[in-house]
């Protein structure tokens, strides 16, 4: 799970207009008020503030920021109580900050009160509809509620696809973002989003084992009722290809050393591709030999293998799981 942030872009804030134009005449106040009610960012809104608002407010802002300093330290020394603690001040004084909220949801999530981070993750979108890690964790609660659920059923899915909505949302509104915290957040988006895509899928395959499963059941009814022989050999193969069947990945795609699908497939001049950062530290450990044809490997010769690459890209598209989630039963897949 990712680290408690600092404030990202929100909406003005919805203080009561004699809070905020104390000084205004009516007619004026109503020109200004409407104006403000305009989005706009959250930077451009605690100017804004700052400028209009009573000395006792500016002092609560302040005050609360301070609150979600040492909330933000309490996080980082994994005191996820104290953190809420400290979130929960920082909104009773400045209620309309979206970050206090999402940072909150966070820590909720940490300590699994689902419900109290899924709500908080909700009030921080209301707030500042571009606030990805809100979505994030509003997202990623769906999917363990999905996965939690009991039963499986076609509505459960449409739930997991609800989530996977919110965590695309999520990447949406950070895929642009260069800054190292939103490019860790950037990756625990896109690893819950192929954990989320196996999960539905494990689903799916598991509804069309039941499925094929009851239909034979009914079928061995009626045999037996009719006294009629069935010829289950035929009927297992053609009621197989009714269940969707787990995506075998090439063996060229994964690398030697690893195991594992390769990220960056390394082409070098012994004509064997392995995937960068294996084979590298394989020359830190053992020197510039082949581990397969034992040939004398030129780290100069290195290049990407962009044949192999646009072949694994393009089965990472088509299944978005491949590379970061195999898990066989969908229970036993751990979220970030």
């Amino acid at each position: 799970m990712g680290q408690a942030h600092s404030n990202e872009d929100c909406q003005f804030m919805n203080f009561q207009t004699e809070e905020i134009f104390p000084q205004e005449q009516p007619q004026q106040q109503r020109k200004v008020f409407k104006a403000a009610k305009k989005p706009t960012t959250q930077q451009n809104t605690q100017k804004n503030t700052n400028l209009t608002s009573t000395p006792q407010s500016t002092d609560n802002v302040q005050k609360s920021q301070d609150e979600k300093v040492k909330g933000n330290n309490y996080f980082s020394q994994k005191n996820y109580i104290k953190a809420i603690e400290c979130y929960t001040r920082a909104i009773d004084l400045h209620s309309q900050d979206s970050v206090y909220y999402s940072n909150r949801a966070v820590a909720y999530r940490l300590l699994n009160k689902f419900q109290e981070a899924k709500l908080d993750a909700e009030k921080a979108i209301k707030i500042d509809q571009k606030n990805a890690r809100a979505y994030f964790i509003y997202g990623t609660i769906i999917l363990l509620e999905v996965q939690m659920s009991p039963e499986i059923s076609e509505q459960l899915i449409k739930q997991a696809h609800s989530g996977l909505k919110y965590l695309e949302q999520a990447y949406e509104y950070i895929k642009d973002n260069n800054d190292q915290q939103k490019n860790k957040l950037k990756v625990l988006i896109h690893q819950n989003l192929g954990k989320g895509k196996r999960m539905v899928f494990l689903i799916a395959q598991e509804m069309d084992r039941r499925n094929v499963a009851s239909l034979k059941s009914v079928l061995a009814s009626i045999a037996q009722r009719k006294n009629v022989k069935l010829n289950w050999n035929y009927i297992d193969k053609q009621t197989q290809t009714k269940v969707l069947q787990d995506i075998p990945i090439p063996q060229a795609f994964n690398c030697v050393i690893s195991y594992e699908i390769m990220n960056e497939p390394i082409l070098f001049n012994t004509g064997q591709t392995y995937e960068k950062n294996g084979i590298f530290q394989q020359f830190t450990s053992n020197g510039c030999t082949d581990p397969i044809t034992r040939e004398q490997i030129i780290p100069q010769t290195a290049r990407l293998n962009l044949q192999l690459l646009q072949g694994i890209n393009e089965l990472k598209q088509k299944y978005g799981w491949i590379g970061i989630e195999q898990e066989e039963d969908y229970k036993a897949i751990k979220f970030e």
